[in-house]
């Protein structure tokens, strides 16, 4: 597109900058000068025949009606020296895609709620009679806060007018996202848009459109007549439902599909389980980001609403785990369980002491315990099954998918299927002491011999290692960074994929418990006393506050960071500033993080009290 001097349409649209430029329009930044708002003006190329501009003009009319949040709005319509032009909101916050691949944790939970609005929108569409027939990533934009808007109607058109469209030839689309029956021609119903934005969430969750070919006439035939790749081979990390959705709507012939209510309706279930799978998943997802998705909403009005006897010590490195209203946490010698609703504890004796955090998975509680026993436990409390290993377990497993891998202090990470048996077994070089990480593919395990370990976690073959230090404290991973805290007290911030440390922060004291992050900051603590957040993708420090000696994790949620002490402080601060918001003291000291869960936060001491804390109003 050649630059032309700014000048302004109908008298208020001043153009600004281009945007981008297709066979029938371009794009251009403008502000309306008359309200003051920053909008995109995308006008036809005057080359465009007329009879096709009066439809796209009829069409614009008809689209600028429809408000809904997920659609982006048209503003304004207008004709001016033969050109047509459509004033439109601007988004600017990258595209769909962008969202992916799909990573346990909150990186995942936000690609799922933005695949739920976008549903939501196509709904909103159908119901009102308008295909869109070109869904792709570029044209579901992101706003800034990272909400999907649905646009770029080039090519759609009202339901009523479709058999006369398709009559005359005016079938396009993008092939990679293109609905079999539109590939072949023929009339389409909504039924096509759900096709289109189920390869969109193919690309999205795993990283790669579900066809590829040398042309698009190939891409085309494998639409019409071949099954992608399992979704689940393509990324282990999407939960087996969110691929059984994207299966359903990837289905060859429309009418098994479902609609995109229907569709919505779906992923707001899974999204339910979902958050629950979170909060049951040693700090909040495979991911290990320690951000939760519930937790009180405004911290400084919690106070303590309940004390409890767990029965036994809970030390470093356990931790609270959380499933359909119940909180699970290692105790003693054994296992103990707190209703939410009834407020009783129970417990569930093993042969030793409990040494790891307990994870969920296939409906069962695992719990790996001091003499090297990891013991499959059922909702109920009884044994499954149990399986040996040759030293003390210290790190939470992980289950991902019919596996489970387990780190031993015997230096092995075990795959084990959902019966006990193993599947594999890797040998590395020194202790495990901490929980694997599942992020970008990979299977990453760090040991006290100072080398990290990213692993196939299919085959367990090992893919690289990196010298790192000695680590006793768990990976946690977000916006494609691995942090790595090393036992000495320095963190290193890993790109796993380009196998470089983009930056690494000194801190005061051995790193006992993980890091915590977010889409902007990575918060730090160590044995020094400090607690700082620095810039993720700098590592430049950007707050610091005297917590005092935290062996326990950091906890993240709702824009706060949850921290407890050896002192048996409490602490909720203000993500994005530092601010104190909440402190509770005398509870003895505490070893393991605080758990947000259910607009409550709870704290398990090391002399074995449970306490809840909510807000009072």
């Amino acid at each position: 597109m050649g630059y032309i001097a700014p000048v302004k349409l109908a008298g208020r649209y001043r153009l600004e900058a281009p945007l981008g430029e297709g066979g029938m329009a371009e794009v251009w930044r403008a502000t309306d000068e008359r309200v003051g708002r920053q909008v995109a003006v995308k006008m036809l190329h005057a080359y465009v025949h007329p009879a096709e501009r009066q439809r796209f003009f009829q069409e614009a009319r008809a689209l600028s009606k429809l408000s809904h949040p997920g659609v982006v709005q048209v503003y304004d319509l207008g004709q001016e020296e033969g050109r047509t032009f459509f004033v439109m909101e601007l988004v600017q916050g990258g595209t769909f895609d962008q969202l992916g691949p799909f990573e346990d944790g909150l990186e995942g939970l936000r690609l799922l709620e933005a695949a739920q609005k976008v549903l939501e929108a196509l709904a909103h569409l159908h119901e009102r009679g308008v295909i869109h027939r070109d869904l792709t990533p570029r044209n579901i934009l992101l706003t800034a806060e990272g909400h999907p808007k649905v646009m770029d109607f080039g090519l759609a058109y009202l339901i009523q007018e479709s058999r006369h469209l398709t009559r005359t030839g005016y079938t396009l689309g993008t092939p990679q996202y293109m609905a079999p029956e539109q590939a072949k021609g023929l009339p389409l119903s909504p039924k096509a848009d759900l096709y289109s934005f189920g390869a969109v969430l193919y690309r999205t969750l795993g990283g790669k459109p579900p066809f590829e070919g040398e042309n698009d006439q190939s891409v085309l035939y494998q639409h019409v007549y071949e099954n992608p790749r399992p979704l689940l081979e393509v990324n282990p990390a999407v939960p087996p439902s969110v691929s059984r959705l994207s299966q359903s709507l990837l289905h060859k012939d429309s009418g098994p599909r479902p609609s995109a209510a229907a569709a919505a309706h779906t992923l707001g279930e899974v999204l339910r389980e979902y958050r629950e799978h979170l909060s049951a998943t040693p700090r909040g997802g495979l991911s290990r980001s320690g951000h939760y998705p519930g937790g009180p909403a405004e911290p400084g009005r919690l106070e303590i609403a309940g004390s409890y006897d767990l029965g036994g010590e809970v030390a470093w490195p356990g931790e609270l785990v959380a499933w359909e209203g119940r909180l699970w946490v290692g105790s003693g010698r054994g296992v103990a369980r707190f209703d939410l609703a009834e407020g009783r504890v129970q417990r569930f004796p093993l042969a030793d002491e409990v040494s790891a955090p307990p994870a969920f998975g296939h409906g069962r509680l695992y719990a790996g315990a001091w003499d090297g026993t990891l013991s499959a436990l059922e909702l109920s409390g009884r044994l499954a099954w149990s399986f040996p290993t040759r030293a003390e377990i210290t790190a939470a497993p992980l289950v991902l998918g019919g596996r489970i891998y387990l780190a031993g202090r015997d230096g092995f990470l075990h795959c084990i299927d959902e019966k006990g048996s193993l599947i594999w077994a890797f040998q590395a070089g020194g202790h495990l002491s901490a929980s694997p990480t599942l992020y970008r593919g990979l299977l990453f395990a760090a040991a006290e011999d100072g080398w990290l370990y990213a692993l196939d976690p299919l085959s367990g073959h090992l893919r690289y290692k990196v010298e790192t230090g000695p680590v006793h404290a768990s990976l946690p991973a977000a916006r494609g960074i691995l942090l790595i805290p090393t036992w000495a007290g320095e963190v290193h911030a890993f790109d796993p994929l380009g196998r470089e440390v983009l930056w690494s922060f000194e801190l005061e004291g051995e790193i006992w418990g993980p890091p915590a992050l977010d889409h902007q900051r990575a918060y730090l603590s160590s044995w020094g006393g400090r607690l700082i957040a620095v810039d993720l993708h700098s590592g430049e420090e950007c707050w610091s506050y005297p917590a005092g000696k935290i062996t326990a994790g950091l906890s993240l949620a709702g824009g706060h960071v949850f921290a407890a002490t050896e002192e048996g402080r409490v602490l909720a601060l203000e993500a994005s500033s530092g601010r104190l918001i909440f402190e509770a003291s005398g509870l003895g000291p505490v070893q393991i993080p605080p758990l947000p869960y259910r607009a409550s936060l709870y704290v398990a001491s090391l002399e074995g009290r449970l306490y809840r804390f909510t807000e009072s109003w």
